[in-house]
């Protein structure tokens, strides 16, 4: 609708979101290059799942495949990336000029574990489509970014960069547990997740928003 249009360009751009669709666009080009992983699949975008009373969580891409489903959440960042598993807080290191006596100087910016985000995309979904449908978790960096330092020991989960997946698709996840029936069928069970209007995305945003401040508080 018009007046829709017309409230979102009185809000102006969310420069942020920005950014991670961005990073979300180059990791869906690559899904859409036919052959490219040899993973035969079936992609949806920003899905908006229930995750508790009131309460929801959006999961950036799956690829829904035989070997089952690719919870991927995608990261644009420059400059080096450093994190645990085990750790609340990873950092990117951005390259930040040179100072007076020639060095390097750089600016340090943390950001939520990835992989506890991605856990919890992970519980709501599997609240949907059930404990036998094999989920696997794939965090792609995408832009200028090195992973200079980055641990994790969980077998169904993977940290890449978007030029390393093709590789960690064909090798995470062993078998064909599903029939392309099956994974048609979980499609058009999760596609409408996909759909939802502009005042529950928002509702949304201000969730998020809220669980930051809060974690900062602590």
């Amino acid at each position: 609708m018009k007046w829709f249009a017309c409230l979102r360009a009185l809000l102006g751009p969310d420069p942020a979101r920005e950014k991670g669709e961005r990073g979300e666009n180059q990791v869906a080009a690559r899904l859409a290059e036919k052959g490219w992983f040899r993973v035969k699949g079936l992609c949806l975008r920003n899905l908006y799942l229930p995750a508790g009373e009131n309460a929801t969580t959006e999961v950036d891409m799956i690829y829904l495949t035989r070997k089952g489903i690719y919870v991927i959440e995608s990261k644009n960042y420059t400059g080096r990336i450093y994190g645990d598993e085990d750790r609340p807080q990873w950092t990117a290191a951005v390259y930040a000029g040179r100072g007076w006596l020639g060095r390097v100087k750089t600016e340090k910016h943390s950001l939520y574990n990835p992989i506890w985000q991605n856990a919890g995309h992970m519980r709501a979904l599997s609240r949907l489509v059930g404990p036998e449908v094999p989920l696997w978790s794939v965090i792609v960096f995408s832009g200028r970014c090195r992973l200079a330092d980055v641990r994790w020991d969980r077998d169904d989960t993977a940290v890449c960069r978007v030029e390393e997946l093709p590789r960690v698709l064909r090798k995470l996840g062993r078998g064909k547990p599903l029939s392309w029936r099956e994974v048609e069928d979980l499609y058009r069970r999760l596609e409408p997740y996909t759909q939802v209007s502009w005042f529950q995305k928002q509702a949304h945003i201000r969730q998020v928003k809220e669980k930051e401040r809060a974690r900062r508080g602590r």
